[in-house]
This record gives C-alpha cells, structure tokens and sequence, in this order.
C-alpha cells in the first residue's frame, strides 16, 4: 500500500488541496535538520508531513520538552509563550543561521474550531474547518509552529479519515505521527478562551487548558522552495539530506 497520498478531490476523504501526505504506520519520510554530522543524532531527526505547494513540510520525530501551551488564560495563538518564547524565541535561536535560512516564514491558519468540527468528526471535517475552506481567517506569519489537527489526522492510514478523531485510538498502529504521549497542536478550541486541542496518550484528541498543564510539542515548520534534496532513502538510519 502506497504510504503517500496525492491530496486531489478525486481522492476519497482527502483534503482536496493538491497536497502530497505521508501516512500509515512507519513511511520513509526522516530527514537529517541542523546537523551535518556522518550519523544523523536523534535529535536531529525528523519526519515529512507532506509538500504543500512549493514547500516540504516537516515536524521533529521526538519530543522537544514538555510546555504550557500559554502562561495566562488565553489560547490565542499570536500572544502564546510557546509561539513567542519556546518555538520561535529559544528553539529558533537554537540552530544555526544556515538551518534557520532553510526554515520560510509562513502564514499559519490559528483561528482554531470547535470541538465538535475538530474531533467529534473525521480528518476532512477536522482540515476544512481549521485551515482549509470554512476556517476563520486568523492567521500568524512565523517560522516555527506546531502540527495542526488535520496533520494528525491525515496521517493515519486513508482506511480511518472517516474514523471520528475522538477515537483516533484505534489507529494509533497505523499512524506514523502517533507517540503515545500527550502532545499540543497548534489549534484553539474557538468556542472557549483558554482551550487548545491536544492529541491524547492512546492516540485520540480531546482538548486541555493552554495554562493548566504541560504537555509535549514537537517543532513544525515548512522548509523554503530552494531547498533541495540532496541524499538519504528516507529511513531512520539513512535520512534524506537537504542543501
């Protein structure tokens, strides 16, 4: 079974955005990021969401630590101290000028959903109510961000898009971005102020309070249109390299 998806509308319950996912259980999508080092470190390590557009879009295979997603009551993305102070404060000033060049600017959708259109539906619902055509149109220019919902729906294999997310446990042996830990996303519950989503230690989402508990996040962020592709099959002990 392929472990890549074009995302077109002939394709059933895809996002219908002409992206190019990953999926399934464990698909060739590591990539050596901010090391050059002969043995790619763990740490270094990450894994292809997908390309979208022009870019690549990646997320760290491990935990960065565990954060609040806010340090007040409030789950708006812009004024987040994991989007200002963790992400793209101590994590960005973290890797060299190189890497951070490697890394666009990009427009993140962060106005959120409800939870109903979230995780009491499939991966389509989840896609089209956060970042694609019923979303809000709050939006953030960064570097760093996190998975989004959708992210983690859609790389499940296609056999459970339809699946409600609250029960994306049953999928968490074919679904390549599950780590069997509590982990945010970057996405606000839109009907309450202090709310995020989170994907759940079994494998399913539900929600928390961004100033109530710390949770872990894992760094994503779409690399630029010049970069290039430059060896590697894409497992975990032969990554790809990029230029």
């Amino acid at each position: 079974m392929s472990s890549m998806y074009y995302h077109t509308t002939s394709l059933a319950n895809s996002a219908a955005d002409n992206s190019y996912r990953y999926a399934g259980a464990n698909p060739n999508n590591y990539v050596c990021f901010g090391s050059n080092a002969s043995t790619c470190p763990s740490d270094n390590l990450y894994r292809i969401i997908g390309v979208f557009g022009n870019q690549v879009k990646l997320i760290k295979s491990t935990s960065y630590g565990s954060y609040k997603w806010n340090s007040s009551e409030n789950n708006t993305w812009s004024s987040s101290t994991l989007n200002a102070g963790t992400l793209n404060g101590t994590y960005l000033s973290g890797l060299s000028s190189t890497w951070q060049n490697k890394i666009a600017t990009h427009t993140w959708k962060v106005g959120g959903m409800t939870s109903a259109n979230g995780y009491g539906n499939g991966a389509k619902t989840a896609y089209n109510y956060e970042v694609g055509s019923s979303s809000a149109s709050t939006t953030d220019s960064m570097k760093i961000g996190l998975m989004y919902v959708s992210d983690y729906g859609y790389a499940a294999s296609n056999s459970y898009w339809t699946t409600n997310m609250s029960s994306y446990d049953s999928a968490n042996n074919n679904n390549w971005m599950y780590m069997g830990l509590y982990e945010w996303t970057i996405s606000r519950i839109s009907s309450s102020s202090v709310d995020a989503f989170r994907v759940n230690y079994p494998g399913d989402l539900d929600d928390a309070f961004v100033y109530n508990v710390s949770v872990v996040v894992r760094p994503s962020f779409y690399l630029t249109s010049s970069t290039t592709y430059l060896s590697g099959s894409g497992t975990s002990s032969d990554p790809i390299r990029i230029n």
